[in-house]
């Protein structure tokens, strides 16, 4: 079976609805002239059966039998008209009345023939009477009509023939014929009349009954009150809207002073009624039973009387609380989608400058590593092609040569670090050192530059500063190498100072603040804020100094690293002064790796100014080396530089090579190469630990061109004991070696 469809009702319905009501409204106008005409009739009766009976005592009892039984009859009808029955058939109660007193007068006539005449106007008046009051239909007052005619006439027919003899009589008849007409026009006219009404009564009433529907079952509060503020009408809707169950608790609030959250609200709000005459979509906030606070929208509007007086307020109200919220946490999500879209724009175009301040620092940086490397293979061109004049010449070509491939050295590991800084792989490497050593190291570097330039390098370290700390020691150097530098770079006459204090300490950290300050050029003010930036070069035109830009940018993202901040301070013609904090500990970190041996890899980044022992003091007798490596070239070189200070030195180019040479047990050390062909560093260190015997304890260091701390603990988890970084300082190669030359591994 399918869902039944609900549809409007057929104009034949809403035809038989209406003359329904129409027929109940009409019973219902009916009792009320009837009682009246019912006690009229009695009333009426009585008085009628007194003077009948006085005067007209020849039949004074019949007429007595007559009036009282048209009496009684009245009385019976008026009590049945209080009935169910009687509210039901008010029309058949109607007729017995008018036909017991058509009935009374009937029996009058009959019996005193000469008030015929009398007795027919009274019945006629009694009757267009009735048909004014009574609200019925017309075929019922036909009916009246007929009756009331026929009992007439009956009455004059059984008379005595001598009525026919009585003065107006025809006329009487007559009068009575016109009257009966007139009555049944006159219902007519007012069943007509009444009809209508009732129609516009069911019209009003059909009105009435969809505003009331509306009105209780509307989800808006309505409301309507006097300008006091006296609520004079509310909906179900309202009365929960605010809170409270009962209506009547309503009633007793004021709008005004009860509701509004904030009286400006309805001050403004009033101002607006007056000016406007009504007010839509208003918002404002209201307290509730409870105390807490809604949003409502309303829409109010005044309703004025005939002197133009302000009667009342009526309006609607509608709780929009969540729509409020979500407004806001839409409005904030657009908010956070416009910041995001400004910081997009902002990463864009930052990305975009980048992106043309790297091209221009390749640009500029194949000019950094150009120029060096043309002074390297200008050098090794003259030395190889014997165009030197003198001993003292060929060392200075080699010495300037060995300078330029330092500097193209510093270019490379510049380029290095901001590739690791741009990767997030920059890792502090935590060991304990004395911040005063660093700072002589630097003062040891960069003093030669300083007095080559006769400018003046001071260093003040404070003296609360501890003697051990703990952090990255060579990355701390590195910044004030990097800011040493530049100063000595940029500074033509005058000085250079380091100093050092001790800013704060806890129980576990100290803040050391490290400031370098120059009476050098200057910085421009409107160039500093691009000091730290990646690939971006603040030196002016006409400076000629060379740089590649990155050394700030990798001082910053270090000085980052250890928990501070860089700052400069400048004055163009009278020097600048960079300062920065950093944070370091006062113990080891809570987990303790196995005890590292200070090597070379330490203190790689010294001068050549540093004294070291001249190969001809080496009094020890000649140790024996296996170095692997698979480069012929580098083979070569290595080879000679180990032999010329003084160890015996065998090679070999593979991992498999050195395995089977270590077995023979002829050798002290061996310097092991990681990238090769056939068998890599790592592998040939793993399986040479797996010789038994002291054969596989030989001390074994790392020589690779990888740098970086997890290549080192990479190469330390393999077996090797050591690690060097190339380029190889023969310097810091033969202390390492040494190291561990002096330290016996065989029982």
């Amino acid at each position: 079976m399918g869902k039944s469809i609900k549809t409007r009702p057929s104009s034949k319905t809403l035809e038989l609805k209406v003359q329904g009501f129409i027929k109940e409204e009409n019973k219902k106008q009916l009792l009320s002239p009837f009682r009246s005409l019912a006690t009229f009739t009695a009333a009426a009766g009585i008085v009628a059966l007194i003077f009948e009976v006085l005067y007209f005592s020849e039949h004074s009892v019949q007429l007595y039998i007559s009036r009282v039984a048209s009496v009684l009859i009245a009385f019976i009808l008026l009590i049945v008209s209080n009935s169910k029955f009687g509210k039901n058939h008010p029309v058949l109660l109607v007729h017995i009345l008018l036909l017991s007193i058509v009935a009374s007068f009937g029996v009058m006539t009959y019996l005193e023939p000469h008030t015929l005449v009398f007795n027919s106007h009274i019945i006629s008046l009694i009757i267009f009477t009735a048909a004014l009051f009574l609200s019925w239909e017309v075929k019922n007052q036909i009916i009246v009509a007929i009756y009331y005619n026929l009992v007439f006439i009956a009455s004059i027919i059984f008379n005595n023939p001598s009525i026919s003899s009585i003065p107006n009589m025809i006329e009487s008849i007559v009068l009575v014929l016109i009257i009966s007409v007139m009555a049944i026009v006159a219902s007519y006219i007012n069943y007509r009349l009444r009809h209508e009404a009732l129609l516009k009564s069911y019209e009003v009433i059909l009105s009435e009954k969809k505003f009331r529907n509306l009105f209780e079952n509307s989800t808006e509060g309505i409301f309507q009150i006097l300008p006091s503020g006296k609520f004079t009408a509310v909906n179900p809707a309202f009365v929960k809207l605010i809170g409270y169950t009962n209506e009547d608790d309503v009633y007793k609030l004021n709008f005004i002073d009860d509701l509004f959250k904030r009286k400006a609200d309805w001050d403004l709000l009033h101002k607006l009624l007056e000016k406007q005459g009504k007010v839509r979509n208003y918002r404002v906030h209201f307290q509730k039973k409870d105390g807490s606070e809604i949003t409502v929208r309303i829409n109010i509007r005044i309703s004025y009387d005939e002197d133009e007086d302000i009667t009342y307020y009526e309006g609607s109200v509608q709780d929009i609380t969540q729509q409020v919220q979500a407004e806001n946490e839409r409005q904030k999500a657009l908010e956070a989608l416009r910041q995001e879209k400004l910081k997009s724009d902002i990463a864009a175009q930052k990305a975009q400058q980048e992106s043309s301040y790297k091209s221009k620092f390749l640009a500029n940086m194949s000019h950094e590593v150009r120029t060096p490397m043309n002074s390297v293979m200008g050098f090794l061109t003259l030395i190889e092609n014997d165009l030197f004049e003198s001993k003292e010449e060929l060392k200075s070509f080699a010495r300037d040569a060995r300078l330029a491939a330092e500097s193209l050295l510093d270019i490379i590991n510049n380029i290095l670090d901001i590739s690791k800084i741009e990767a997030g792989k920059m890792e502090l490497d935590i060991n304990e050192f004395n911040i005063r050593d660093e700072i002589h190291k630097v003062y040891s570097i960069m003093g030669q530059a300083a007095r080559q330039k006769g400018i003046e390098l001071e260093e003040e370290v404070d003296h609360e500063i501890p003697e051990k700390i703990y952090g990255d020691s060579t990355r701390y150097r590195q910044i004030v190498l990097n800011l040493v530098g530049n100063a000595v770079k940029f500074t033509d006459e005058g000085k250079v100072k380091i100093t050092v204090k001790l800013n704060s300490r806890t129980i576990n950290t100290v803040e050391i603040l490290t400031s370098v300050e120059d009476t050098g050029h200057g910085i421009p003010p409107e160039k500093i804020p691009f000091l730290f930036e990646p690939y971006v070069q603040v030196r002016s035109k006409k400076d000629k100094k060379e740089g590649t830009g990155l050394g700030l940018v990798i001082a910053k993202e270090f000085v980052k690293l250890m928990g501070g901040d860089i700052k400069v301070e400048s004055k163009p013609g009278l020097g600048s002064k960079f300062y920065f904090n950093a944070f370091f500990r006062l113990s080891p970190p809570d987990k303790i790796e196995e005890e590292k041996i200070e090597t070379p890899l330490a203190k790689e980044s010294q001068k050549e100014e540093l004294v070291i022992e001249d190969a001809k003091k080496f009094e020890q007798k000649k140790k024996k080396l296996l170095l692997v490596e698979d480069n012929p070239i580098s083979q070569n070189l290595e080879t000679k530089i180990l032999r010329e200070v003084g160890y015996d030195v065998d090679a070999v180019s593979n991992g498999q090579d050195a395995i089977d040479a270590i077995k023979t047990g002829q050798y002290d050390l061996v310097l092991m190469d990681i990238e090769m062909t056939d068998m890599d560093g790592i592998t040939a260190t793993k399986k040479i630990r797996e010789i038994p015997g002291d054969i596989g304890k030989i001390p074994i260091i790392a020589v690779t061109a990888h740098s970086s701390m997890k290549d080192r603990e990479k190469c330390l988890a393999a077996g090797m004991n050591d690690y060097i970084a190339k380029p190889i300082n023969i310097h810091f190669l033969k202390l390492t070696i040494d190291q561990w030359l002096n330290r016996p591994y065989r029982d």
